[in-house]
């Protein structure tokens, strides 16, 4: 069987790997020179299974009155005349009811544990270096109120089956001595054993050279521009003005995969959420994390990459825009530095952004659609890495026809 992968993220790369493993014949197709360039090149390096709570949250409505009009405010939405950007924020307002979110976080949940357990496997079986670190993921909270918002959750995530323990300053300092010299107020924090870190951007890489291993062709430059179809299935795919024809189609376009999709009438309901993050060279081996963070007032997490320290946050609805904003990377880079001060020179931090593919519920979009031979894998947010095997595994599964790990119905689009 011909299968062809729209995108070569993390998402596309995990996909073709699965599918070459089913004995699927494979071809990549990316718009990009190489693999992960966009959505997944700089991101926060986490893991975090601990973390599947939608941001559509019962808390978001009242946050977003504090934070209106703030500049350096966690979220902020960029008012324009876009009516997908408006459809969009208002079906995502509309997931921020305590039952629709306890929901839609047991599914990212189970997907996300699902998919640890794919993503252990395949480091396993292949070799794959990408500044691993499995030290867990400390969330800092800096006051009371944030402590039993917290606590709530970590009660919701322990009854759910996954450990999580809530620690106070001393407890946590214990755990990351770096953390010994930061300015930060914070008072306590969850620490998570399940999660970890690394660079996402190598572990696509090298996965990349073992899926060319079971035979996986990647074309790169690749421009995507649409589809031959009938009211059933689909014919080919337009690739840089000619049509090249598969028997299967996998959409893994991230942030752009709604566009894609409405050329067949297939309505995504996926808009790209702005992110930053700044890379700093370590100055000082012993002043440097391993575990990695997540401050949770700023909505910014932290990981180790080598020599490097990389901090990643902020989420910004402005449409397709990947220009940069100095001072929501500023917000990022202080929250990093408070936190660690003598880490090394903000001056010497590289800076970045990206779009995170957002569905209306924070939860991806997997499966078959109306179109018999035309599946989807993406909408992952901002937890590409955490569910990128395990999506990818159900979606291989799936489009092989065999039985897959999950109940691949709560994935699928025809939810909305």
């Amino acid at each position: 069987m011909k299968v062809a992968v729209l995108g070569a993220g993390i998402t596309g790369v995990t996909t073709a790997y699965y599918l070459a493993k089913r004995g699927c014949d494979v071809t990549v197709f990316d718009r990009q020179p190489r693999p992960a360039e966009e959505t997944t090149f700089a991101n926060g390096g986490q893991i975090s299974v601990s973390q599947p709570f939608p941001w559509s949250s019962p808390e978001l409505p009242a946050q977003l009155l504090k934070w209106f009009g703030r500049k350096d405010a966690p979220l902020i939405f960029k008012l324009q005349s876009d009516p997908k950007m408006w459809a969009w924020s208002i079906k995502f307002l509309l997931n921020a009811r305590s039952s629709t979110f306890y929901k839609n976080s047991e599914k990212v949940l189970k997907l996300a544990l699902h998919s640890k357990s794919c993503f252990e496997e395949i480091i396993a079986t292949e070799t794959i270096k990408f500044d691993r670190q499995r030290h867990g993921i400390l969330k800092l909270f800096n006051d009371e109120r944030e402590a039993a918002h917290v606590s709530d959750l970590s009660k919701w995530l322990n009854e759910n089956g996954l450990e999580q323990t809530i620690l106070n300053r001393d407890e946590v300092l214990k755990i990351e001595p770096a953390l010994a010299n930061s300015k930060s107020s914070f008072v306590g924090a969850t620490h998570s054993p399940i999660d970890e870190s690394g660079d996402a951007h190598k572990f696509v890489v090298e996965l990349e050279i073992a899926a060319k291993k079971l035979g996986v062709t990647f074309i790169y430059d690749a421009n995507i521009e649409g589809f031959e179809n009938t009211p059933k299935d689909v014919q080919s795919t337009i690739i840089n003005g000619q049509p090249k024809k598969f028997d299967k189609y996998v959409l893994c376009s991230g942030s752009y995969s709604a566009n894609l999709a409405n050329k067949l009438n297939i309505n995504l309901p996926i808009y790209p959420v702005k992110g930053y993050s700044v890379s700093i060279p370590i100055e000082g081996d012993n002043k440097a994390p391993l575990t990695s963070i997540t401050d949770e007032t700023n909505h910014v997490v932290i990981s180790r990459l080598g020599n490097t320290l990389r901090a990643a946050g902020t989420a910004e609805i402005n449409g397709y825009t990947t220009s940069p904003n100095k001072q929501r990377e500023d917000l990022v880079l202080n929250t990093v530095m408070n936190l660690f001060p003598d880490i090394g020179d903000p001056e010497k931090a590289s800076r970045w952004c990206g779009l995170r593919p957002m569905t209306t519920d924070c939860v991806p979009i997997i499966g078959s659609t109306r179109l018999s031979n035309f599946y989807l894998n993406t909408g992952h947010g901002q937890l590409g890495w955490t569910l990128s095997c395990g999506s990818a595994h159900i979606l291989a599964d799936h489009l092989v026809g065999n039985t897959t790990k999950l109940d691949i119905s709560e994935y699928k689009v025809d939810r909305f």
